[in-house]
């Protein structure tokens, strides 16, 4: 006979309405069924339609809590049961001082993302930037903001920022979408446009498209969360920023273990996200060069076949002298240098959103063997194919279970 482990009961209060959280309750559960110390019980609150309290911990033998702080209230009646109980803070940009040691916090630095939002734009080449935040203001859509900000002075830009819309149409989009529309006419054609998520991104796009804005050759759409139900069903598909927060749910349930056996635990964590999954909402660079634009436009096309330097100058109509000197002047590097990057480009695209083998990605984007796609990836990114395959699996299921007619709760 099996022998039944010690039994933990552990409050976990989670909402469930965004994919992040859900993956972040996945990470969670998936630690406590393979790898927790002892058997844990959970009560799930889940702030859903049917949300259930518990009000009295004590008569229930809770032995600690896991909870996604919505706000000072909810934080200072948790600490005040004495219980172990790891937080998940996403209204912190850095760690409450003199918190129980009983206590560990998870922050996520909002400001990150829109640094690296900067940074894709800016290797991108585009001189115009502008910004879409939440309808309704939150702390974490400034944070966003302040970090795109902020990367992008350091370069002499200023971006554009949509302003928060008024209470009326902070509750009703077919409102906002008219101010949405004025505002999104008046940017600067080729303007590389960061969303706070991608439910924005979705809203701006569709917005664009309906005013004959085009995407991305006219304006370049990027969101937060890599959502890849809602960025692969829009038209045309949403480039963004993954959070990937199974990883961190993990790192919730490993924390929460700590604390109920009592060994050492680091007391705050901050996580950043640094990585973009491109699609087609980006996948156009703002090249006025008709030479260089023709070229790479072909290049595009033919990724499988890798398109020689003198196959590329001969569609661009010009010589191969030539054409590198204006990919250069427009691009900074090299027109070989640019088939590399847009190969890298179809295969994390791939990567995180098939079940290709890594050999038959390589093949298809051009690449000699899997080592050599290895081999290039790490050069460019520092990271491996297995890490953005591992990193897009959970998300990958959620896809196949839609695209079977399988409900996604």
């Amino acid at each position: 006979m099996a022998t039944i482990r010690n039994q933990k009961r552990i409050l976990v209060v989670i909402p469930t309405s965004t994919l992040t959280q859900r993956q972040l309750l996945e990470g969670l559960l998936k630690y406590a069924h393979e790898s927790a110390t002892d058997t844990w019980q959970f009560h799930l609150d889940l702030h859903d339609l049917n949300r259930q309290h518990l009000r009295d911990l004590k008569s229930w033998n809770c032995c600690g809590i896991i909870a996604y702080i919505l706000n000072d209230r909810e934080r200072r009646d948790f600490i005040a049961t004495g219980l172990p109980a790891v937080f998940i803070e996403p209204t912190l940009s850095k760690p409450i001082p003199h918190q129980p040691r009983n206590i560990v916090t998870f922050i996520n630095e909002h400001a990150a993302e829109g640094r690296t939002a900067a940074d894709y734009f800016i290797k991108r080449r585009y001189r115009s930037f502008a910004y879409v935040g939440t309808a309704k203001p939150t702390f974490w859509s400034d944070e966003r903001i302040n970090g795109f900000s902020e990367r992008l002075r350091d370069e002499g830009y200023t971006p554009l920022i949509y302003p928060s819309p008024p209470p009326r149409e902070q509750n009703d989009f077919a409102l906002e979408s008219q101010r949405l529309t004025k505002w999104l006419r008046r940017l600067p054609r080729q303007t590389a446009l960061f969303c706070v998520h991608d439910r924005r991104a979705q809203q701006v796009i569709a917005t664009a498209v309906d005013a004959g804005l085009r995407i991305p050759e006219d304006i370049a759409v990027l969101g937060v969360d890599n959502d890849e139900l809602l960025c692969e069903m829009t038209v045309p598909a949403i480039s963004s920023i993954p959070v990937n927060d199974h990883e961190r749910g993990r790192a919730v349930g490993e924390a929460m273990d700590c604390l109920l056996e009592r060994r050492p635990v680091k007391r705050v964590h901050i996580t950043r996200h640094d990585m973009v999954i491109t699609r087609t909402s980006t996948d156009a660079q703002a090249i006025a060069d008709p030479f260089v634009a023709r070229a790479i436009a072909y290049a595009r096309a033919n990724i499988p076949e890798r398109p020689s330097l003198p196959e590329l100058a001969k569609v661009a109509g010009c010589s191969k002298t030539i054409l590198n000197l204006h990919a250069r002047h427009a691009l900074g590097h090299t027109i070989t240098d640019e088939i590399t990057r847009l190969q890298l480009n179809d295969a994390i695209e791939q990567l995180t959103s098939t079940n290709r083998t890594i050999d038959e990605i390589a093949i298809n984007c051009g690449f000699c063997s899997a080592s050599h796609l290895a081999m290039r990836l790490k050069a460019s990114t520092g990271k491996s194919p297995k890490h953005y395959r591992s990193a897009a699996n959970a998300g990958q299921r959620h896809l196949r279970r839609w695209k079977s007619g399988a409900a996604i709760s």
